[in-house]
């Protein structure tokens, strides 16, 4: 990713883009027979709601399109229940297919830290399909603990997992 090229806060306008590379990622993963993500589930209305609260950030080079994107939430009640405590909520996270093997991931997960840190909160926490343990080994590396599996909100259960891992990271 250049350096020049900052995470900026998303308007509803990068909402039908963040919503096309959405289901990009998720094609492939249905291709690949990866249980997480199918295409259609997250609409670009969905998107641009949440980007009109300013919940989703994006990076775009030099000729507009989208190198990553992700959304951070404060409380996260749909996917930890009650155990909904502050903190930053990374989700969405996404990098375009034409930008995998950097440090991209890193990078974003990075701004999420310095983000939530600015915000005076001092935890992170995420979810991911809990039958990828590909993203398990990859958040665990990055210094993410499991707490505990949970059941996946209903609005999601298209894709043939019924179960999300909860992780979650101290800042401070």
């Amino acid at each position: 990713m250049p350096e020049a090229a900052p995470m900026i806060v998303a308007t509803p306008d990068d909402a039908e883009d963040i919503a096309k590379l959405r289901d990009r990622l998720a094609q492939w993963m249905v291709d690949k027979d990866i249980k997480a993500w199918v295409p259609g589930e997250y609409p670009a209305a969905t998107v641009a709601e949440e980007a009109a609260r300013g919940e989703w950030f994006l990076w775009r080079d030099e000729t507009r399109a989208l190198i990553g994107v992700v959304r951070v939430i404060w409380h996260d009640p749909e996917f930890w229940g009650t155990d909904d405590a502050e903190a930053g909520y990374i989700h969405g996270l996404m990098v375009a297919p034409e930008w995998r093997g950097g440090d991209v991931g890193d990078r974003i997960i990075q701004f999420c830290a310095d983000y939530t840190l600015a915000n005076g909160v001092t935890r992170q926490r995420l979810d991911f399909s809990a039958n990828n343990p590909v993203l398990r080994k990859y958040y665990t590396a990055r210094g993410f603990t499991a707490l505990r599996e949970a059941p996946l909100p209903p609005r999601f259960h298209l894709h043939g997992t019924l179960n999300v891992v909860l992780m979650e990271k101290m800042l401070a």
